[in-house]
């Protein structure tokens, strides 16, 4: 959600009302990524 909108009148995710704050995009990526990144080399052959 972006920062300063009322959580009370945004919309729920997956809705096309749904506001994001891009600021934590990356972070979101990035912990995402080293979970695959983490995951593949444990369960590499």
């Amino acid at each position: 959600m972006t920062k300063g909108k009322d959580p009370k009148t945004v919309g729920d995710h997956h809705t096309p009302q749904f506001l994001m704050d891009d600021n934590a995009f990356k972070t979101g990526v990035n912990a995402m990524s080293n979970l695959v990144f983490d995951y593949m080399e444990l369960h590499t052959p």
